[in-house]
């Protein structure tokens, strides 16, 4: 009802818990979400351990070194890139690159 106005007091490690057959699980920091700061690279990790399920990370990613930065998080399987691509700081070809190794 409140959307990301208001916290739910639920703890993400507990949330990931409830849908133990989901498929993947997309973890948006708002707070970074469309900021180009960076990635939660400590929280994503958190959630990596907290679930067996992939984790897609969300919000704050700005550049190739943050997908690198991600590839070494457990359990992040994946990677949502919206405005960085939007303003070109890097190409979907670079981004598989990096990926790709």
């Amino acid at each position: 009802m409140h959307g990301w106005t208001e916290g739910s007091g639920v703890q993400l490690a507990d949330a990931l818990g409830w849908f133990p057959t989901a498929a993947a699980f997309v973890i948006t920091d708002i707070a970074r979400d469309g900021m180009l700061g960076g990635p939660d690279l400590v929280g994503l990790a958190e959630a990596g351990r907290s679930t067996s399920i992939p984790v897609i990370a969300s919000g704050g990613v700005s550049s190739l070194a943050d997908l690198r930065a991600l590839q070494s998080v457990p359990g992040v399987d994946g990677v949502i890139t919206g405005k960085a691509l939007y303003e070109g700081r890097f190409t979907v070809a670079e981004a598989l690159a990096v990926l790709a190794r």
